[in-house]
């Protein structure tokens, strides 16, 4: 497995057509991802919990809100679904485009409603298990990227929750994701 840093969205993603949905997720119309974020518009999303065969969790550091503030722990592996592309191709896709990892048996294990905290997304959670021998990692991803084990992800949670990403923090809670870190779906 090949880790990469997470890298800006050019001028070409910025252009691509998301689907703009209402919230029972009936499609109202496609429009280019910067302004559906810019208005915050309800959309669909996916998002992978990475875990390791000992069964913890891949946490990626990412800058604060617009380059400011401190980094925050989040999950390495979030994209929004594109016009015509099914949950399991945008799944795969960022998966490659994120980690450089090709792996299209990811399972669906969630869906999350739209909120402040997720920029008004569906967020389909799916689940990989990577055997920890895969992983390749360069001294700056070793820097940027952790796989936590339950108890870590238990005390970053509790103790340490201002360095996390509101995102995550909010996944965590829905799923009870420290419990689910024992035993990988």
């Amino acid at each position: 497995m090949k880790f990469m840093p997470p890298t800006s969205t050019s001028s070409d993603e910025d252009s691509r057509l998301v689907e703009v949905m209402d919230r029972r997720c009936q499609i109202l119309a496609a429009m280019p991802i910067s302004e559906v974020y810019r208005q915050q518009l309800l959309h669909r999303s996916v998002v992978i919990l990475l875990y390791d065969d000992a069964g913890r969790l891949l946490l990626c550091k990412r800058p604060g809100l617009r380059g400011l503030g401190p980094e925050r722990w989040d999950l390495p592996v979030h994209s929004p679904v594109f016009s015509g592309e099914s949950l399991q191709d945008a799944a795969t896709r960022t998966l490659n485009a994120s980690l450089g990892i090709h792996a299209e048996r990811m399972r669906l294990v969630q869906i999350l409603p739209p909120g402040l905290e997720n920029a008004n997304e569906f967020l389909h959670v799916f689940t990989l298990i990577r055997p920890e021998g895969s992983a390749q990692h360069s001294q700056q991803d070793e820097s940027s990227s952790y796989y936590f084990s339950s108890e870590e992800l238990g005390c970053l949670l509790k103790d340490f929750s201002d360095l996390v990403s509101a995102r995550f923090l909010m996944l965590a809670k829905a799923i009870r994701l420290t419990t689910l870190a024992r035993r990988p779906l």
